[in-house]
């Protein structure tokens, strides 16, 4: 019975081990800098919840205006959403489908939802968390690290 027991729970906590897992979504280049102390993004400010801005080869969209990106810039796999949320001052996921792996249709935001076009699959942006809310994928957007630096202003979207 012991036996069984130390098996059990070598499989359970070896299925634990999320530091290795990776991404069905391939590893592209993310750095975006938003300053929110200039132009369009002063209203880009953590108080302002579900707010958010998506890059992409277009450029920088936040509120129905476009800035191009700059050559430091660069926008994940399909492109990135960056958001204000009520749990973390900022978050960033890829807007690819870890579902569909399509960078030529990457999921819209509508809300607190990113949703793939080709199988229609929701993911939650609004809790920081990218899950899937259907169960037609099997994993969560692929999320970057977004640093909020309150004494300059600025938000620095890179890889995790």
């Amino acid at each position: 019975m012991k036996k069984i027991f130390i098996i059990l729970l070598a499989v359970v906590l070896s299925g634990c081990d999320r530091a290795n897992w990776q991404s069905s979504v391939p590893d592209f280049p993310i750095r975006l800098e938003i300053n929110t102390n200039v132009g369009m993004y002063v209203n880009f400010v953590p108080e302002n919840i579900t707010t958010y801005l998506i890059a992409d080869a277009g450029g920088i969209h936040l509120n129905g205006i476009t800035q191009p990106l700059t050559v430091l810039d660069a926008y994940g796999y399909a492109g990135t959403v960056v958001y204000i949320d009520g749990v973390h001052p900022y978050g960033a996921y890829d807007l690819c489908c870890p579902h569909c792996v399509l960078r030529d249709k990457p999921c819209t935001v509508d809300g607190m939802y990113a949703i793939c076009p080709v199988c229609g699959e929701e993911y939650d942006i609004y809790l920081g968390n990218g899950v899937p809310m259907h169960g037609i994928s099997q994993e969560p957007l692929k999320e970057y690290k977004a640093v909020y630096n309150m004494s300059t202003g600025k938000v620095f979207v890179g890889a995790k």
